[in-house]
């Protein structure tokens, strides 16, 4: 998920848009793996890898920065993007929209191993005072 100029930020801006209608600068993400990396100390000899989290850890290098963006917004728009359908539909998108509280955000994406590493990414950042 790159943009043109090969940035994983301005992908997910775009992607953001795209999916949800938001319009997110990419000055307003914040990449949680790379903030969370940071504080791990690492060894000369340790294997180089990417500041990210890896699906499927020896099945494919695939890797996924996690990003957050906090914005204020109405609550009246909140609740209008539930249910709403987005995505391009020229290559073949047809998302559904679905709002869910941070507290609820566990339960609601237990099938998806994306949404649980960001919940827990943005738990122990904010548990640390790093967000």
């Amino acid at each position: 998920m790159l943009d043109d100029s090969g940035s994983f930020v301005g992908g997910a801006a775009k992607e953001i848009q795209e999916e949800t209608g938001l319009i997110i600068s990419h000055h307003e993400l914040v990449d949680m793996t790379s903030l969370a990396a940071q504080s791990i100390a690492r060894s000369a000899d340790s294997e180089i890898l990417q500041e990210a989290v890896y699906p499927s850890p020896g099945g494919c290098d695939e890797f996924i920065p996690l990003f957050l963006c906090q914005k204020r917004m109405p609550r009246r728009e909140i609740d209008a993007m539930q249910g709403r359908l987005t995505g391009l539909r020229e290559k073949g998108e047809k998302i559904t929209l679905k709002v869910v509280s941070m507290k609820e955000l566990w339960k609601e994406g237990l099938r998806d191993g994306k949404s649980l590493a960001a919940w827990a990414l943005y738990r122990g950042l904010k548990e640390e005072g790093r967000i």
